[in-house]
């Protein structure tokens, strides 16, 4: 019996979709009530947990990034801080439905791509919230009067941006490189 290059086509075309489907609904049901698989939060693995979970997970996280101080140093330089000092608090509860959201509600095309995402190259998550503005300004003033001391110009505007990430950084290095004006 001879098939016609068009009935294999299409009989290659019906596969696919219907393996397509079956993948689709088996995420469905392994992802129904948890965080979709490959989420993270700067770093942190929270996919396949529950909520309850991955509240938990953040709000242990959140409690050890509060707390741990942050170092920026460099030739002599040091100025260092903890991030509650500059008003950031972890907001473990509106990290964990923002965990929860990726892939949902199932009846929108980009739900479709999140999940998509997810499942190929993880979907990697800020922390809900940031620093206070004026706190972090502040910290930079102290910051420079000590490196003007030194004979060192600060980068403010990089030294700002390398605040907010060092905030949610975990492991913290020993110090974080200080941005110079050469």
């Amino acid at each position: 019996m001879k098939v016609s290059p068009v009935a294999k086509a299409v009989a290659v075309a019906v596969l696919i979709l219907a393996l397509t489907g079956y993948l689709f609904l088996v995420d469905l049901g392994i992802n129904a009530g948890r965080v979709h698989k490959g989420v993270a939060i700067e770093g942190l693995d929270v996919g396949g947990r529950t909520f309850a979970e991955t509240y938990e997970l953040l709000k242990e996280r959140g409690k050890e990034l509060q707390r741990e101080p942050v170092v920026f140093g460099a030739e002599g330089f040091d100025c260092r801080f903890t991030p509650k000092e500059i008003g950031w608090g972890p907001q473990p509860y509106d990290t964990a439905q923002a965990a929860m959201s990726i892939g949902r509600p199932l009846g929108s095309w980009s739900s479709i791509e999140e999940r998509f995402q997810a499942w190929t190259d993880g979907v990697e998550m800020p922390w809900a919230g940031s620093a206070d503005a004026d706190r972090i300004d502040k910290l930079i003033d102290g910051c420079e009067r000590h490196a003007r001391a030194l004979g060192l110009t600060i980068d403010r505007v990089n030294l700002k941006a390398g605040i907010e990430q060092a905030i949610v950084t975990w492991p913290r290095p020993i110090a974080f490189p200080v941005p110079f004006i050469s």
